[in-house]
Order: C-alpha cells, then sequence, then structure tokens
C-alpha cells in the first residue's frame, strides 16, 4: 500500500526556496570561479570543470606498492542490505580478497538500523580480521565498534560521513569530502547547461548520509554559481518501504510545475523518473535528469537521451580499494587516502566509460590488474 501523500507533503522538505535564476547571460555569477574538492575536479569555471570531468580515468589513483605482503588466510566480513549495489560491491569485494588469498563472509540485514546493529554483532563474533561496512547506520552503531576497537578489529567504511575514530579505520572511500564533489560537479553541469532558462532544481534523494551530502554539495555549488536559483530537497524515509521515488517525485513535481532538474540521489532511485513526469504533467517536456552513482540503467538512459547526467561510482574498484586499505592496515601501513577515479556521465562521455560486462561503471578499465602490481600478485 503506498503511503497517503499528506504523509509525503510532510515528508518533502525544502532546503532552499529562492527566487528564479537570471538568465547566464545576465548572470554576474555566470563562469565564476570555483574552487575544487576531493572528488571531483580542480577548480575552474563551471565549464572548465565539466570538460575536465567527463575524461576517462586511467589510474586508480593510488601507486603506493605495500611494503610487505599480507599473510594469506585472512578473513574479512563484509555487512549488505541486500540491494544490487550491496551484491556488486561484495561480489568485487571477494574477487578482490581472493587475490591475496583471503577470503570474504557477508552477513546480510544491514537494511535497517536494528538490523545493521544485529549484522555488525554477528561480523564480530567471527572474530574477522577487518569488517566492511556502509555509512547508512554507522551512527547506531556505537557500541559495536567499542567493542572493535577493545578486540583490535579494524572497520573501512564506505560512503561514511563521518571521521575514522579508534575501530573505524577509515571513511575516505566515497567519503564525505568526495561526496560533496561530486553534488558540486553535477552543479557544474547545470550551470554549464542551463541556457535560456531558469535552474530550478527537485532533488530526490534517499535520506541516508552519503547522497543527503551529494544533495548539500549540489545546493552549495548551485549558491556559488547563480545565487537566486533555487534548490528543494525532498527525502525518501529507508525504513518506510511504502514511501516511493515514484510518489515523492511526482508530488514533488506537482508542487513545483517550474522545474528544469530532477536530481536523484543515488542514481537507481530514477526508475520511475519518465513516469513521474508524465503523471505530475510537467508543461515542460525538457526538464533534465541529473544525479549522483549511475547504475547501468542510467548509462543506458544517458546515451537514449532520456536522462543528461550522472556521476560515476565504480563500485567494483572501490571493493577492491577497501580490500587495500585492510592490507595496509594490517601489514602496520596507514591507509591510503586519495579520491576513487570517476566521471562525469552525459551523452558525449556515457558511451565510451569504462564498464564491465555487466554494465556497472568500473571508471578504469584495467583497475584489477593494477591494484595486483601494488600488491605484488598475479
Amino acid at each position: 500500500m503506498r503511503k497517503p501523500l499528506l504523509a509525503l507533503v510532510l515528508a518533502a522538505s525544502a532546503s532552499l526556496l529562492l527566487a528564479s535564476c537570471a538568465m547566464p547571460a545576465d548572470d554576474p555569477n555566470f563562469g565564476k570561479e570555483v574552487a575544487g574538492v576531493d572528488g571531483a575536479p580542480g577548480g575552474g569555471t563551471a565549464a572548465e570543470i565539466v570538460a575536465t570531468a567527463t575524461a576517462v580515468p586511467t589510474s586508480i589513483g593510488i601507486d603506493t606498492p605495500l611494503t610487505a605482503a599480507p599473510a594469506e588466510g585472512a578473513l574479512i566480513v563484509s555487512l549488505s542490505d541486500g540491494s544490487d549495489g550491496s551484491k556488486l560491491f561484495n561480489d568485487s569485494l571477494s574477487a578482490a580478497a581472493t587475490a591475496l588469498g583471503w577470503t570474504v563472509e557477508v552477513v546480510e540485514g544491514a537494511e535497517t538500523a536494528d538490523g545493521a546493529v544485529a549484522a555488525f554483532d554477528e561480523a564480530l563474533a567471527k572474530k574477522p580480521a577487518g569488517i566492511h561496512i556502509d555509512g547508512a547506520y554507522v551512527d547506531y552503531l556505537t557500541d559495536g565498534l567499542a567493542a572493535a576497537t577493545t578486540a583490535g578489529i579494524p572497520v573501512v567504511c564506505t560512503e561514511c560521513m563521518v571521521d575514522p575514530l579508534d575501530a573505524l579505520k577509515d571513511t575516505s572511500i566515497a567519503g564525505r569530502t568526495e561526496v560533496d564533489g561530486w553534488g558540486r560537479l553535477i552543479a557544474a553541469f547545470v550551470q554549464t547547461n542551463n541556457a535560456n532558462e531558469d535552474a530550478v532544481i527537485e532533488m530526490i534523494a534517499l535520506g541516508t548520509p552519503a547522497p543527503t551530502q551529494f544533495d548539500q554539495g549540489l545546493q552549495a555549488a548551485m549558491m556559488d554559481y547563480c545565487e537566486p536559483c533555487s534548490t528543494n530537497e525532498n527525502f525518501l524515509d529507508p525504513l518506510d518501504p511504502t514511501m516511493l521515488p515514484l510518489d515523492v517525485a511526482t508530488l514533488a513535481l506537482q508542487l513545483n510545475p517550474t522545474a528544469t532538474w530532477l536530481s536523484y540521489a543515488p542514481g537507481f532511485l530514477s526508475a520511475d523518473a519518465q513516469e513521474a513526469i508524465t503523471m505530475a504533467a510537467m508543461p515542460d517536456a525538457a526538464l533534465k535528469i541529473i544525479g549522483m552513482g549511475a547504475t547501468p540503467a542510467n548509462l543506458a538512459a544517458i546515451q537514449a537521451g532520456t536522462e543528461a547526467a550522472f556521476t560515476g561510482y565504480p563500485i567494483p574498484l572501490a571493493a577492491w580499494r577497501v580490500i587495500d586499505q585492510f592490507a595496509r592496515i594490517i601489514v602496520g601501513e596507514e591507509p591510503v587516502v586519495a579520491a576513487l577515479p570517476t566521471q562525469l556521465l552525459t551523452a558525449e562521455s556515457a558511451a565510451t566509460a569504462a564498464v564491465d560486462a555487466d554494465g556497472n561503471y568500473i571508471a578504469v578499465a584495467d583497475f584489477e590488474a593494477q591494484f595486483k602490481a601494488l600488491w605484488g600478485v598475479k
């Protein structure tokens, strides 16, 4: 049963409702320099940032070999929320671990706060060499992380918007600075493709830390580029399966028929975007779809012209980075903090982007070979 529209109205939180944007030719902020951040290209105008970000990456982003080979036989435990992205990550994590002679065990059930707590406790009981988590429910794992500290079990967190502390050894992979930069990159794309119309962005985001941070980066950069532009956040409660992206997007567009952009974080939420546009009876058929973390469906839609641009999140490569961090931690090195290679996926760049056999974005075609070279394995 779908959530009543009144509840959806209450869930749609407006974070910035500003006057309409001046046309770029008249906008004093158009083309202004904006400082770069990790996870996105360096400083420059919006057009320069976009041009740099569409290039195909060739490096995994780190080049420091391990100082010593980690012993074989280590067990890494990874929590799963049961999603396609989580399965892709854990399959890739297992492949990376195998290259070092390690094994990975996956603990299911981390799709809710209580489930994440129980899954983490189950992971601890296995006494592994390391535990991987994502950042969706890290705030609920205080007791578990304290127990991991006591037991000397390192934890690496992806999509984590908190700083490392005690057992939580690394939070840099798809971390706060990086995800914020992805939002700023999408803002640069909006600015460079906003000729002759107002920039009015409706944002549909899963109410977990990484999508929230992406939206914050997008909003902050739009304020830099075009102060009077309008952005509006609409969160989905991750604990409420009746709150559907189709309903939230439809209502958001009905309440704001002047919207010219529709942003999704993460990308899989956009599956019903075209249906939402139709149901909302949008007066302007040129509404453009953008967002964070392109799925194979997003890549196909970009190439078909039904979506405009998404940032690439190379989940398989990120999983290999997690194993690389554990390898460094286990041999006594510091984790390497470096942005993931990524790309702005547009109609021009999506066709040449590196993907795996299933169409998942991987950023760098030979990333596995590059990691193995750093590890000294074949």
